[in-house]
């Protein structure tokens, strides 16, 4: 059975996620969960191995269209915080294609046939795509609001109006290939990468929000993260001189 994940049914940001080894530990990680959810209630999920992804879609009259697939970076085991994303992950093509079946296949399970989608899921060492959840929503985090237009050029955020009204949305046809990140300001350490950037690469640094001096409480969601940067480069090369996930 152990390990799996203990979480609220109805929150989100990483509130009260637990990975939880056995059963000494699941009532503690239960009562945080509840304590956390809005209805009270908790849910515990099989443990997914394996490195995390989300999937951005918009879907009209049952076409989905994969507008980008992101590299999701997290504090790890137990309480998965997410530090950053990475847009587009890099992947094989092969992969890429395995994912879209995958998710897609979880799109018409459910039944999806208009707006836009943030679907979660992890790929482990053998290549099996599992998919965690689905949201019928862009992704946060600014993923659908930002990292989405710097990568590829697409305005999700009109294209969910535009479903949302019953309108095909706009896809171009000619979209950009460029790589865009976001990391969280979790610690010291996150500040003095963000000014070692704007010394040496201000050219990448589209967006910086400062909330807080790292040290003065602990991060125990992403609702207590004390800022973010947003970066955006022409290449994966570029992208990865940054060292943004060392």
């Amino acid at each position: 059975m152990y390990p799996v994940i203990v979480k609220p049914t109805d929150r989100s940001g990483s509130r009260a996620i637990t990975k939880v080894e056995n059963g000494q530990e699941l009532r503690a990680a239960v009562d945080r969960a509840i304590q956390q959810s809005f209805e009270k209630r908790a849910i515990v999920e099989e443990y997914i191995p394996g490195e995390e992804y989300s999937l951005e879609a918009i879907s009209y009259q049952g076409k989905h269209t994969c507008l980008a697939i992101t590299k999701k970076y997290t504090t790890g085991s137990p309480h998965y915080i997410e530090i950053g994303h990475l847009e587009p992950a890099p992947l094989s093509p092969k992969l890429e294609e395995r994912i879209r079946n995958v998710v897609f296949a979880g799109l018409d399970a459910l039944g999806i046939q208009m707006g836009a989608s943030h679907s979660e899921f992890r790929v482990d060492r053998d290549g099996t795509v599992r998919i965690i959840e689905i949201g019928s929503r862009m992704g946060g985090d600014c993923i659908g609001s930002d990292l989405v237009p710097l990568s590829t050029g697409i305005d999700f955020l009109k294209m969910t109006v535009e479903t949302a009204a019953g309108r095909k949305p706009e896809i171009p046809e000619k979209q950009l290939h460029r790589c865009s990140a976001i990391r969280f300001i979790m610690k010291e350490q996150d500040l003095r990468l963000l000014e070692k950037i704007e010394q040496e690469y201000p050219q990448y640094l589209r967006e910086k929000v400062l909330e807080g001096k790292p040290g003065s409480h602990q991060v125990v969601d992403s609702s207590s993260r004390f800022g973010f940067f947003i970066l955006q480069t022409e290449s994966m090369e570029e992208m990865e001189q940054l060292h943004l996930f060392d």
